[in-house]
């Protein structure tokens, strides 16, 4: 059904767009497939997602009413809460949503105009309100329908009603896609910014992470074989898969050597990430103790010796010379050059001066309270603005990092800031709480 909703759509397009006609350049009135009128946000799907966190009070949501091809004349169009469509909703899906109620929302615009000669309305605004009181975890309905049109034009069947799921979740529910993009801590270019994360005798990677597709080439950049999460190239970087790794298997970098060692013939199902999963993965390594371990969803999933030439390890800015000079420095989702970038999600990305134990990874996978008061916590990139270009380090330390777009090779004055895509409506599941 939804296939031939979109066919229909496309055709009516076409015949309006492909002359430029209008109604009145036919005999009869009417175009060659009859105009519709129907909500924007649901010409793909009728359910329109609105989940937060437990802390958020208030949301915005907005829609447009669009018709297929322009009029000659104004249309107003009628819009009401369809009490209606919520049992039709259950009875269809087999869920059981309570309608939301009138205390959590405010909806106080019941008609909208196309203007003449347009095919779509202003934006209309759902305020969402005391989002807080809702029970935590619980899915409530608030469908928006269109009800009678001015010259009585019908309705697009299936996109007529604009179904809002309103659930308060315990779970995180904001991440950033680093798809085309990178993160890059400015700070981190100076001695002072650089200090927690230099000089460090132990040390924790943290990050959770999901990987849509293990892509193998992408146009423009060639081919792909490594998923860089999170560190710095050839120094200690956390990645997925490798020239003779396994595409889907988690790899540290640590200077010369790839921990664990072995390539393709070490395949350790433990260290396999499944592609469109959320996986929290953690990295930590005590120098005196010479152990690394690698821990997946709070569980260890590897452990070997792991050496180093010194008594302490540098995070921070690491300079190759010549003309590699800038290719080599703390990034997230990104290392190197095109070749080697996430195209992924993130969130709860963290750097420790410490190695934290089994325990308490899997205790704070997903949240930790209060994060100034831990002086070990060297940097906390939380990803939960759901806006804008810009990621808040929320340690005591404060060194923001910045979306940016093309090579890491450039300096910083010809670095071309990128646009950061967020989901604002993902819920990653909170496996600690499962056992």
């Amino acid at each position: 059904m939804k296939t031939m909703k979109h066919i229909l759509l496309a055709l009516l397009a076409v015949s309006a767009a492909a002359t430029g006609c209008k109604t009145e350049d036919y005999d009869d009135g009417t175009t060659p497939i009859d105009n519709t009128v129907y909500i924007g946000a649901a010409e793909t799907t009728p359910d329109a997602p609105v989940t937060f966190k437990r802390t958020v009070q208030t949301l915005d949501r907005e829609f447009t009413v669009k018709l297929v091809s322009p009029l000659p004349e104004d249309l107003e169009v009628e819009l009401r809460i369809d009490a209606g469509a919520a049992v039709a909703y259950n009875h269809r899906h087999g869920t059981t949503y309570g309608l939301l109620g009138g205390l959590f929302y405010d909806f106080p615009q019941r008609s909208v105009t196309i203007p003449a000669g347009k095919i779509e309305s202003e934006p209309v605004t759902i305020h969402f309100q005391g989002l807080d009181q809702l029970a935590e975890n619980a899915t409530y309905l608030l469908p928006v329908s269109l009800g009678s049109t001015s010259n009585g034009l019908g309705l697009l069947q299936g996109s007529e009603t604009l179904y809002y799921l309103v659930k308060r979740s315990s779970a995180i529910t904001t991440a950033a896609n680093l798809t085309d993009c990178y993160m890059w801590v400015p700070s981190f270019e100076t001695q002072a910014g650089q200090a927690p994360i230099m000089g460090l005798k132990a040390m924790t990677y943290e990050v959770l992470v999901n990987v849509p597709e293990y892509v193998t080439f992408i146009q423009g950049q060639g081919d792909i074989n490594v998923t860089s999460v999170m560190g710095v190239e050839q120094h200690c970087l956390l990645r997925i898969g490798d020239s003779g790794y396994p595409r889907q298997q988690i790899q540290l970098q640590v200077g010369d050597v790839h921990f664990p060692a072995g390539g393709a013939d070490n395949v350790i199902p433990a260290l396999t990430i499944d592609p469109g999963e959320w996986y929290h993965i953690a990295f930590t390594w005590d120098l005196a103790e010479e152990i690394g371990r690698i821990y997946v969803n709070g569980r260890l999933a590897y452990s070997d010796q792991l050496l180093w030439n010194s008594e302490t390890f540098d995070i921070g800015q690491v300079s190759k010379g010549g003309a590699e000079d800038k290719a080599y420095r703390f990034l997230i989702g990104y290392s190197y050059n095109p070749h080697r970038p996430l195209n992924g999600m993130v969130s709860e990305v963290r750097i420790w001066s410490v190695a934290r134990s089994e325990e308490e990874i899997f205790r704070d996978m997903y949240e930790i309270v209060d994060p100034a008061s831990k002086s070990e916590l060297r940097a906390y990139w939380k990803f939960n603005e759901g806006t804008g270009n810009i990621a808040r380090d929320y340690s005591q330390y404060g060194n923001d990092a910045v979306c940016l777009t093309g090579s890491n090779n450039m300096e910083y004055g010809d670095r071309n800031e990128g646009t950061l895509k967020w989901n604002n409506a993902i819920e990653i599941p909170m496996l600690n709480q499962e056992e």
